[in-house]
Parts: structure tokens; C-alpha cells; sequence
């Protein structure tokens, strides 16, 4: 589920979207599920979730965006604690935290907040009227992948409505390269049908 490109904190913000919004119905897709939330969320934890504990997890996550939307604080609250870990070499050592909690949901949502938190201003809501879907931009980026692909082919629809003539142009174009192409002769020409009607 995670791009194939790009840095390890946007990979995992990516997965955290995805998995925000996707279903856990099937028990193969709990499974698979189960396992990339442990791999991405919490990989120090001494066991994966239930599907009870990751549906809690993913409805924190859901509601936790829902009020970042709408400019208010995500809160979670949790019993447990934080802990600072000395280095190999104590002070002179790279320091490591840790949050120790008494349920396991507790640091994936901990962990899921922290990912975003990460992101920063790349994490973003789609401009789309009607989505609103959360997404992690690549520079201005204003719209999901899924609604910039729209926008894009309404944009080549009009543009092709507005300037009919020049599509047929382009068209020819390109047929014309490809006759240069396939018959190795530069300077083929290629006269134009006259149009029908």
C-alpha cells in the first residue's frame, strides 16, 4: 500500500490516509491490515492489534482529522508514560524516546499524531467541492490524486471543445510523424482529407 518513492515519514503519513478511510470488513483485509498498522505504526510493540482495538484506532484517526478540518485541537487522552532512553554511551549517545502506555491502540494513535505532525504543511485537505479528502501535497498541490485526475480531463474536455480545429491539427501531427517514422522517408507529406459535411 505504501508509493513505491519518496521519504520514510511520507510513505507512512501516506499509508495513515489510505488506511483512515479504507475498510476492515474482510478478514483478509484485517490481516494484511493487521500487519502494515504494526509495521507502520507501532514496529516496538510486543503484538499486533484485534480488529476491535485497530477499529478503535482507525476511528480515533478518523475523527482526529475530522476536527483538525475544521480548526479544532485532535485530543487523545492516555494513561501512561513518557520515557527518555540513554544511548549506548549514555549522555554521549543518541537519546531515544519512548511512550509507554497501558493499552496497545493508545501508541498507534500517539504514533499516527506524531507521523502527521511531521508532515506539516504538507498534509492538506482536497479543494474539490465535495471531498474534502485529507492528502499529503507534493509542493502546491490543491486537490487529491484522484480528484486532480478529474480536474485534469475536464480541463482537456473544454479545451478540446473550445479549439476543435487545433485538436485536428495536433492529431495530424502526430499521424504524419509516425508515417516519417514507419517509412524512414523525413520528408513524406501527407496530404489532408477534406472533412465530411
Amino acid at each position: 500500500m505504501a508509493s513505491k518513492q519518496g521519504s520514510p515519514v511520507r510513505d507512512k503519513a501516506e499509508w495513515l490516509l489510505q488506511f483512515a478511510v479504507m475498510s476492515l470488513v474482510t478478514p483478509r483485509n484485517f490481516r494484511r491490515l493487521r500487519r502494515e498498522a504494526h509495521r507502520w505504526l507501532d514496529p516496538d510493540g510486543a503484538r499486533p492489534l484485534e480488529l476491535g482495538e485497530l477499529r478503535d484506532v482507525q476511528a480515533h484517526i478518523q475523527g482526529g482529522l475530522k476536527a483538525l478540518r475544521r480548526k479544532q485541537p485532535w485530543e487523545h487522552r492516555v494513561q501512561g508514560r513518557h520515557v527518555l532512553l540513554s544511548g549506548a554511551k549514555g549522555l554521549h549517545g543518541p537519546l531515544s524516546r519512548r511512550v509507554e502506555t497501558l493499552g496497545p491502540s493508545d501508541r498507534y494513535v500517539i504514533n499516527a499524531m506524531d507521523v502527521l505532525t511531521e508532515v506539516g504543511d504538507r498534509l492538506r485537505t482536497c479543494k474539490r467541492p465535495g471531498c474534502g479528502r485529507a492528502f499529503i501535497a507534493v509542493k502546491r498541490q490543491e486537490h487529491c490524486i484522484d480528484c486532480a485526475k478529474a480536474v485534469q480531463t475536464a480541463r482537456v474536455a473544454s479545451w478540446r471543445k473550445r479549439n476543435p480545429q487545433r485538436v485536428r491539427d495536433l492529431a495530424h501531427e502526430t499521424y504524419v510523424r509516425r508515417k516519417r517514422r514507419e517509412s524512414g522517408r523525413r520528408n513524406l507529406k501527407i496530404e489532408r482529407r477534406p472533412r465530411k459535411g
